[in-house]
């Protein structure tokens, strides 16, 4: 990531909750953060996985506005695009409480090819968010949870918890 990037949020970003949804899913307001990304075309497979660190209070808040943004955010649109916005918790099978599926499907206005989907995998463990995803056209297969899993068995036992 860009450092520039690692910015509070704007007051622009905080007008709407899409624009909220947006700003932190870039990592805004994080103390630091990386982008992996992955040449794989593996079904279900993250493609990219994004990690930001904040203060202890600082993820905890981030995650909470992050889950209010997306609940609020069931479309958003611009330029001839249509980004539909789909979530639910994974607050079981291994995943801490602040963990959330996000799907956004993306339909460009007169396209005749399939939509694109991004599959997500956010998740809060300690001052670490991890948001790891997948991208392909419609139909597209859930993004897996082990990868998940395993990044956060790793954020857990780098942090002690």
């Amino acid at each position: 990531m860009h450092p520039n990037e690692l910015r509070p949020l704007s007051p622009a970003e905080r007008s709407t909750p899409c624009s909220t949804m947006w700003g932190l899913l870039r990592q805004h307001g994080a103390q630091a953060a990386i982008s992996q990304t992955f040449d794989t075309d593996e079904p279900g497979t993250p493609q990219v996985n994004l990690l930001a660190s904040h203060t202890a209070a600082g993820a905890e808040t981030v995650f909470s506005q992050l889950r209010s943004a997306v609940a609020a955010c069931p479309s958003a649109g611009e330029d001839g695009r249509t980004v539909a916005v789909r979530y639910e918790d994974l607050d079981g099978t291994g995943f801490p409480e602040d963990t959330i599926r996000i799907r956004m499907t993306i339909t460009d206005e007169g396209a005749t090819e399939p939509p694109e989907v991004i599959d997500r995998i956010v998740t809060r463990v300690g001052v670490c968010i991890a948001d790891l995803s997948g991208m392909g056209p419609e139909p597209y297969p859930r993004l897996a949870q082990g990868p998940a899993l395993r990044q956060i068995e790793r954020l857990r036992a780098a942090q002690g918890l």
